[in-house]
């Protein structure tokens, strides 16, 4: 679990309470520092939600503006068991989230990270999604006459229920006693925020044998240890001219097969700084600065790309699918009486469409863009 994003007084509290433990009660000081974390991490949601809820209870016009969904039987009875979690949830029994929820925490997810927004989500209830390359052909004819356009296309199936990750969440007990409405709405806000780092590192760079083949690797290329070979970094980026990009834009095209439109640039915040945004934004003639590339390109900065590399990809070339989240209570604590910590197990899968999705080069290479100057001689009289 991560320590990030909170006080630095509360991780060396924490830190200092995990280095203390005895070896026996090392499993109960796990519980108390994800207690300690997730509620300080998730102080200011579980506050406006409490509100929420208590202003919702007798404003009924204030309700509507808040677009709560309407429950699901399976959902309802997903949540009642929140109620006591500990005898609904065990290590014996473990539940599976409803597909409903595992939508609405995808769409939760696809609206807080831009990397998702270019991912082809499969919907939660299938467990294998086609994936679909696919050329096209036609041609003029009589029309009597023999067929002369072809069409193909090359299916690969997806097995979303092939790779798992595994989340904490804990659940505050002033959550578990609000409304079912207000309970979905914390939890699908916790668990998307649980599973979207998970998600970005699986599409970027997952290994393909524990996790998603990440557009970073190669899909059919293996190591001797199973996982998916990494793509060559290209070091012949250099610029964001017609010419400088020739080469990146006739890979995504599939040798001429695919249309490429808007060009993503997917990069680490500290190269966007030093690299991407010096090649990438120049000095106007008229003042400030431009972009001066000649084709669209969106730049999403991520901490998950490794530092001196960088992907140039587009939307929509990659399948990912979320199948089911099973979960069950943190069996090597005991129960306390403020929250309960229980883990997602998420089986997910996901892969590109080809190898020509993406783009992976050596971003320290690109030039700073430098205005022309021309020079104008003025004619002796």
């Amino acid at each position: 679990m991560k320590i990030d994003g909170v006080s630095k007084e509360l991780q060396e509290k924490v830190k200092q309470m995990l280095n203390d433990a005895k070896p026996e009660d090392k499993a109960q000081a796990i519980y108390d520092a994800a207690d300690m974390i997730v509620t300080a991490k998730n102080e200011k949601l579980i506050k406006e939600i409490t509100e929420q809820s208590a202003k919702a209870a007798y404003d009924a016009e204030y309700r509507k503006t808040l677009n709560l969904p309407n429950l699901s039987q399976k959902e309802k009875d997903f949540y009642e068991k929140f109620k006591d979690i500990k005898q609904a949830v065990t290590a014996q029994q473990i539940d599976i989230i409803p597909n409903e929820i595992i939508d609405r925490t995808l769409d939760n997810v696809k609206k807080a990270s831009n990397i998702m927004k270019l991912i082809n989500f499969a919907p939660a209830n299938v467990k294998k999604w086609l994936v679909a390359s696919k050329t096209g052909a036609a041609a003029w004819g009589d029309l009597t006459g023999p067929i002369t356009g072809e069409l193909s296309a090359t299916f690969t199936s997806l097995n979303t229920e092939l790779h798992k990750m595994t989340v904490f969440l804990v659940i505050p007990k002033a959550i578990k006693d609000l409304a079912l409405p207000f309970v979905d709405k914390y939890f699908t806000a916790i668990l998307s925020e649980a599973v979207q780092d998970g998600l970005v590192q699986g599409y970027l760079d997952g290994d393909g044998k524990n996790a998603p083949i990440g557009i970073m690797r190669q899909i059919e290329t293996t190591n001797s240890d199973g996982t998916n070979k990494a793509k060559t970094v290209l070091t012949n980026i250099t610029k964001f001219s017609p010419k400088g990009l020739a080469a990146v834009r006739k890979t995504l095209s599939n040798k001429g097969l695919r249309t490429v439109g808007t060009l993503y640039l997917i990069c680490n915040p500290n190269d966007e700084a030093e690299f991407v945004d010096p090649a990438l934004y120049g000095e106007a003639l008229t003042g400030g600065y431009r972009n001066t590339s000649f084709m669209p390109i969106e730049k999403i900065v991520d901490a998950n790309v490794p530092l001196g590399k960088a992907i140039i990809t587009i939307e929509k070339a990659y399948v990912m699918g979320m199948s089911s989240v099973h979960m069950k209570t943190y069996e090597e604590t005991k129960a306390m009486d403020d929250a309960d910590v229980i883990i997602g197990k998420v089986y997910a899968n996901g892969r590109a469409l080809d190898d020509d999705t993406a783009v992976v080069f050596d971003v320290t290479k690109l030039e700073e863009y430098v205005l022309p100057v021309t020079q104008v001689t003025t004619p002796t009289p």
